[in-house]
């Protein structure tokens, strides 16, 4: 009976903790870290990480996700007028954060992550590569949520997020930038560039031509990705399976893209750009194993968190 009513209690003290946190895992788009962690893992396993850089490969990863926590809060924080009239359950604009704690708390988590870009050079010897990347992803964080994204140039400046977070995860081994590196971190950049566009009216009835022009920006990303390993002279790259692999990668991409495009209705085009962020881990794994071989599997681990924070409804991930 002790038991009973303790694991009660327990349970009880879990769900309050989760119900005063959940405004803040909302804002951060909980459900869509593991796909900003697979682009460091990404960079990490192709750059040829090794043993004496797990410290470093650690506190990179705590780097990203503080810098994608913070542009998603950002995000959040500067849309809120919008928000109020489309998103009104959202946490600012339904009063459960205010503005001003908003800001602090994105302001706090972009700090973390540069500090813990700046722990990695300490901890390595100091090059000035990893901090000077994290320093770049916050600036394009900034650019974009302070109102770079109303303009033409919002999804570059996305992609360029996205294009220096795959960056920041090779420069953990201390090593210069390789040709492969900006190659690989470009077929990223490129693909986040089209769902970004994809994703611009999302909250209302997008336009069909926007749409396509969209998809075929992502898709021109997945195709370099194909041919990929042709640039890539790995002896390890498993490159007779590679293309097998990236053809269930664009069915299930291209598929959600069409859908949206057939229906361009809010429920179709979210959905079409939440597939699109979640295949990220799948898209990242490929490109490790086309540089580093079979180890890019492990890439796939970030999947489980995936599915277990999927089961919790009201985290939204757009």
């Amino acid at each position: 009976m002790f038991i009973q009513t303790q694991d009660f209690q327990n349970n009880s003290f879990a769900y309050i903790i989760f119900f005063i946190m959940q405004p803040y895992l909302q804002l951060i788009r909980l459900p869509l870290l593991p796909s900003a962690l697979g682009n460091i893992c990404l960079g990490a396993l192709s750059a040829g990480i090794s043993q004496t850089d797990s410290l470093s490969f650690v506190l990179m990863l705590f780097s990203s996700a503080f810098l994608y926590a913070s542009g998603m809060v950002w995000n959040d924080y500067f849309d809120a007028k919008i928000d109020a009239i489309e998103r009104p359950e959202r946490p600012i604009p339904s009063g459960k954060i205010s503005p001003e704690n908003a800001a602090i708390f994105a302001a706090i988590l972009m700090a973390l992550g540069i500090a813990f870009a700046l722990s990695v050079e300490l901890l390595r010897g100091f090059s000035g590569t990893t901090l000077t990347i994290a320093l770049l992803i916050a600036f394009f964080i900034l650019a974009y949520d302070g109102g770079g994204k109303n303009f033409i140039i919002g999804p570059i400046l996305m992609g360029s997020c996205r294009f220096f977070n795959v960056l920041l995860g090779w420069s953990v081994v201390g090593q210069p930038l390789t040709e492969i590196a900006f190659l690989q971190a470009g077929i990223i950049g490129i693909y986040i560039i089209g769902v970004t566009w994809y994703a611009k009216y999302e909250a209302e009835q997008s336009n069909r031509v926007s749409l396509i022009a969209a998809s075929l920006i992502i898709i021109l990303a997945l195709f370099i990705g194909l041919i990929f390993p042709t640039f890539n002279h790995q002896e390890n790259a498993p490159t007779w399976l590679y293309p097998y692999l990236f053809f269930l990668l664009m069915t299930r991409v291209v598929k959600a893209l069409l859908s949206g495009v057939q229906e361009p209705s809010p429920r179709n085009v979210q959905m079409g750009v939440v597939t699109c962020l979640k295949s990220l881990v799948l898209l990242d794994c490929i490109l490790a194993i086309g540089v580093a071989g079979w180890v890019g599997l492990w890439i796939l681990l970030l999947l489980a968190p995936n599915l277990i924070i999927n089961r919790f409804k009201k985290l939204y991930a757009t």
